[in-house]
């Protein structure tokens, strides 16, 4: 569960700060080793308010955004948040069974028509033609099922999300590179010839297949505007 992320990561911040530590001093130290190492931002008090409502949801769990749990399970040394699920499944398996098993009990009837609803809706869909993009300079564009692409793995499903919304920019000093709320809106990394490229939503490079990292103040000034 999200909620249990939050409060490993603040357990490692007490194990690596010296001395009598409080919530204050772990989130502080969260969010620097978060911006330095991993190049991600994520404020002091957003973490504090995670951690606090984490400890106190009981069996529930915590409304967080996406990117902030990709980036506390690499914090703690995950590849990503499946990664922290399988070293932690012992705890979850036991867990995720019980509720399962009383879950199952009082929902019987519901979950096999459930079930046949969904079997139903998968044949159906299983017979509509698939739908294709591709990445041309800019932005993913949709075309048509093409053999030599996919061979290539150029070709990819068909995602609206990321035909309306990533997109390669050349940002400058009127780039607006954070919201009101401190979040990332531009991500980088390096194409095939170690070029910086910025883009305009999280994913993967469409060139090289890296994850973008989230822009930090000093990507800004170095490489874009260095009055910023």
């Amino acid at each position: 569960m999200h909620k249990d992320v939050v409060i490993k990561a603040f357990e490692k911040a007490q194990k690596d700060i010296p001395g009598k530590t409080s919530i204050t001093n772990c989130s502080e130290h969260i969010s620097a080793v978060m911006l330095d190492e991993l190049h991600y931002q994520i404020s002091g008090k957003t973490l504090r308010n995670l951690y606090k409502e984490a400890i106190s949801v009981g069996e529930n769990d915590i409304n967080i955004n996406s990117r902030h749990i990709i980036n506390l399970c690499d914090y703690l040394g995950y590849e990503n948040y499946e990664d922290f699920l399988s070293h932690n499944s012992s705890k979850y398996n036991s867990q995720n069974q019980n509720v399962f098993f009383n879950f199952f009990k009082r929902n019987k009837a519901s979950l096999i028509i459930a079930s046949i609803v969904i079997l139903l809706a998968y044949f159906i869909t299983s017979f509509n033609k698939q739908r294709w993009m591709v990445w041309q300079d800019t932005e993913y564009v949709e075309v048509e099922f093409d053999t030599e692409k996919h061979t290539l793995s150029q070709l990819k499903i068909y995602n609206a999300d990321r035909i309306d919304n990533f997109k390669k920019i050349e940002p400058n000093c009127e780039t607006r590179f954070f919201n009101e709320q401190k979040e990332t809106l531009i991500w980088y990394g390096k194409n095939s010839d170690g070029t910086y490229e910025y883009f305009t939503g999280l994913g993967k490079h469409p060139q090289t297949g890296k994850t973008l990292k989230a822009i930090t103040t000093y990507i800004i000034r170095k490489y874009i505007c260095d009055t910023y």
